[in-house]
Order: structure tokens, then C-alpha cells, then sequence
């Protein structure tokens, strides 16, 4: 698997971990103690999430001994990226002008570190 490939699999699995994440923890409301761990590690979008996380790691560690850490890293910001997208579209929430602007930002920067310095 091309590096680029790896990277970009991993912020998509980490997005994606992250709103099952959010879905798993709907139902818990504000107040989280000790007492509804049982129910988290029964909750089957808790599950996934923590394995899409899992995934991600293991192919994170492939990436780390392909490219340097100083060209891979930056790419993890596109999960905030993929994350407000998805929250904004499956969840519901809304984005505000500046958000959207910072996104772009973060994008643009990205890409000027991945052309920059390449794999």
C-alpha cells in the first residue's frame, strides 16, 4: 500500500470511529461514572469505534516506518476536517462561516506540507 494511501485510510478511520463514537455515547447523557462502563462495552457503536481505532493504529505504525513523521503527522488533521463534514451531515450539527473558513485552512495547509516535503 502506497504511504499517501495509508495515511488518508487512516484519518478516514479514525473520522468514521469518531462519529460511532459520538452515536455510542447519545444515550449517556451528560453524567458518566463508573457505573455504565458495563453498558459502553456492550454498545455495538462503542465496539466499532474502538475497533476502527485499532485499525487505524496498526496502519499508523505501517506509515511511521515508510515516511518521516514530520510529513505524515500533519495529515491527521484532516480528521477534523472529515469529522465536522460527517457531524455536520450524520449528525446533524451545524457549522458556522468561520469553521467552514478554518477547514479550508487546514486543507490548504496540508497540502502545502504534502507538496513541500513529498513522502
Amino acid at each position: 500500500m502506497q504511504p499517501i494511501l495509508a495515511i488518508l485510510t487512516c484519518v478516514i478511520l479514525n473520522s468514521i470511529a469518531q462519529i460511532l463514537l459520538k452515536f455510542g455515547m447519545r444515550n449517556f447523557g451528560k453524567s458518566l461514572s463508573i457505573t455504565v462502563i458495563p453498558s459502553l462495552i456492550s454498545n455495538m457503536y462503542v465496539i466499532f469505534g474502538a475497533i476502527l481505532y485499532g485499525m487505524s493504529f496498526i496502519l499508523w505504525l505501517y506509515v511511521l516506518s515508510k515516511v518521516k513523521v514530520s510529513y505524515a503527522y500533519p495529515f491527521i488533521s484532516l480528521s477534523y476536517v472529515l469529522v465536522a463534514v460527517l457531524g455536520t451531515f450524520m449528525l446533524g450539527e451545524k457549522l458556522t462561516i468561520s469553521a467552514w473558513l478554518g477547514i479550508c485552512f487546514v486543507v490548504i495547509g496540508v497540502t502545502l506540507i504534502g507538496v513541500s516535503m513529498g513522502g
